[in-house]
Parts: C-alpha cells; structure tokens; sequence
C-alpha cells in the first residue's frame, strides 16, 4: 500500500513537468519595411507588449530606411529561413517581388502574415489591414476639401491636388490613391488630380520611396509648384501617404524663403510626427490622418499566436476575439485575398494631436 502510495505521489508530481514541458513557446519574426522610424516603432510597441503577454519569442529586425528595399528585406527573410520561426509577420516593401521567398517559409510549414502593406494573396494566411482604403481616402481627402473650400476652391472653381507616395510599388499606398481618386470623382468633382491611365502614377504624384532625403525633395518639389492659382498652372492641396513624406511638406512650406504658397496640406503619419506643425498657427498643415500604429503591432502579434495554437479559423466572416475588441475577417475585392480589419482612420488636429503617445 505505502508503494501504491508512493507512485501516485510520484505520478502526481510529475504532472505539472510534464505539462511545463509540452508546452511551446513560439519563436515569430516581424519584419517591418525599415527600422528607425516613428511609424513602425510604434508598430514595434505594441508587437512587443503582445509578445511579453502572451509569452512568445519575439524577434523584430528590418533594413535601415535608407536601404529599404525588397532585396534587403529579402536578405532578412533568407537568413530567417534556416532559424526555426513559427510565424512571420511581413510588411512588404514590393507586393510582388517578396512573394517567392514568402512561400518559401509557407512550404517548410511556417505561418506567413502581413500587416500595413500586403503581398500577393496566395504567399500569406491573410493580411491585418490597419483600415480600408475607401475609409483612409475619405479621411485624407475629407480634410483637403475643407480647406480647399475655406481658400475659394469649391463646385465653382476647381482644384489641383497632388500627391507624395512611397515608391509606386507599394500595394497599399497605391490602393489608398485609387480610393481618393474614387472618393474625389463621386463627392469633390472639382478637385483633380494629374496621373496616368494606372492612376496612381503621373505628372502629379510623387513616388521617392522610403529614402528620407528623397520624400524631402520630393516635397521641396512639390511645394515649390504650389500657390493659390485658380488656372491649373499650380498646385493647390498636397497629400502625403507615408509617415516620411507628410512631414517633409509641413518641413518643406516652412523653408520657404519670402512669400510663403498658399497651400492645403494633410497626410498620413503618426500625431508625434505632426505635432509641431500642427499646432505651429502659421503652417498650412492642420490636419493628420492614421490609425493606432500600437494596436497594429499588438493585433498583427496577437493574431498570429492565435493562429498558431488554433484558436483562431480565418475565413470570410469569422470574428477573432482580440483583445482590442472583436476584429472582422473581410475579402479584398480585387483579389480574394484574406484581411483582418483592425478599425478605422482617425484624423487629428490641433485639440487632439497631443493625446497620443506615438
């Protein structure tokens, strides 16, 4: 009886190993764009507060932004290949070009996402989409007409916008100008923008990439060719779809020398970014647009642990519990493509711009 005892006591014991060691921790990479910028800090923020919660090993390395390209980035991934990950969340800098090496991971079995920007539908599980393009385009061009209206500009007198992207091989920033382009022709007729037959390429929209001087000169460009002419023959509003190049306008107006352009400016980057410029009375940019770049980290990291320890079935109409709230599965309509829809866009101003910490 006392050995019967003595091996239940054993069995007993035992137990909590045993289940301490069939445990996993899961190894994920996440490799933004670049690294050294407020936008995918941000991002970086939250990735981490989910990893420490949730108890997951966390690596996180991308290309300096001077060297954000494809092929940098597909240097990372290549020695990520061989260093045991479960997951790996991506923000491609070409939609295209990243692909094979993406499925490169998927065959060997490793979980493949994307958050901020995606790739082709078929080298990932599906893509954490930050805010539809219709609801950032809205947002963006919402804040332009405002403005445009205060200077005169309305269904009278028309418009010239122009547009700072990254470097035209960005899926989502170039879905974002389509939106606007879309959102423009249904609701502000009067406001045009000169692109080409693809439409976000053209005479008006610059594509500098990610290089930090390039957006600048892109905005000293841009700026230089604006006024408040009411012919066409200068540029009347400025967008900016990167965290880089909607700085560089508010920047850009302020080196101005002598008379300054009468000008509408607005874009996408975070509110720390902006918040000098905004609150500065006298630059023409009073308006940013983005979304919590905090939750987008946590999100992208917590949906991927999900993922990897089955609790979570991503298929059109599924709901995953974050917690952030309930977040939708949604198809892109363009190519079937899976996203789980984080929110919406937030705009901010001189009364909020200040309750961010990003």
């Amino acid at each position: 009886m006392k050995k019967l005892v003595a091996l239940l006591l054993v069995v007993l014991l035992m137990i909590p190993v045993l289940a301490v060691a069939s445990s996993k921790t899961y190894k994920i990479g996440m490799l933004p764009k670049f690294k050294g910028e407020n936008y995918f800090d941000g991002c970086y923020v939250g990735a981490k507060k989910a990893a420490d919660e949730l108890g997951i090993d966390l690596v996180y390395d991308g290309p300096n932004q001077s060297e954000a390209t494809n092929a940098k980035q597909v240097e990372i991934l290549t020695g990520w290949l061989s260093a045991d990950f479960d997951a790996i969340i991506v923000s491609p800098c070409d939609a295209e070009g990243i692909a094979p090496t993406l499925r490169q991971f998927q065959d060997k079995g490793v979980k493949v996402l994307t958050f901020d920007a995606d790739t082709v539908s078929d080298a990932r599980s599906f893509y954490v989409n930050q805010a539809t393009a219709h609801d950032i385009g809205v947002g963006l061009v919402d804040v332009i007409a405002n403005g445009l209206k205060a200077e005169g500009f309305g269904p009278d007198q028309g418009a010239r916008l122009a547009l700072i992207s990254g470097s035209g091989l960005d899926v989502n920033q170039n879905e974002w100008i389509l939106a606007i382009e879309a959102y423009l022709k249904d609701t502000y007729p009067w406001i045009t923008v000169k692109c080409d037959e693809v439409g976000y390429l053209g005479p008006d929209i610059w594509t500098p990439g990610s290089d930090e001087t390039a957006a600048q000169n892109a905005a000293n460009e841009a700026i230089a060719k604006s006024g408040d002419a009411k012919d066409g023959s200068q540029i009347n509003a400025v967008i900016g779809t990167s965290s880089m190049s909607t700085p560089a306008l508010a920047a850009a107006w302020n080196a101005v020398v002598g008379n300054k352009p009468k000008v509408v400016l607005t874009g996408l980057a975070t509110p720390m970014g902006l918040v000098d410029y905004i609150l500065d009375q006298n630059n023409p940019l009073k308006y940013g647009v983005l979304w919590d770049v905090n939750d987008l980290g946590y999100l992208s990291v917590e949906s991927a642990v999900a993922l990897l320890n089955g609790t979570l079935d991503p298929k059109e109409g599924a709901v995953f519990k974050s917690k952030l709230g309930d977040k939708s599965f949604v198809l892109n309509k363009d190519d079937q493509g899976l996203e789980l829809l984080m929110g919406k866009a937030l705009t901010f101003g001189p009364d909020n711009v200040q309750n961010y910490n990003y």
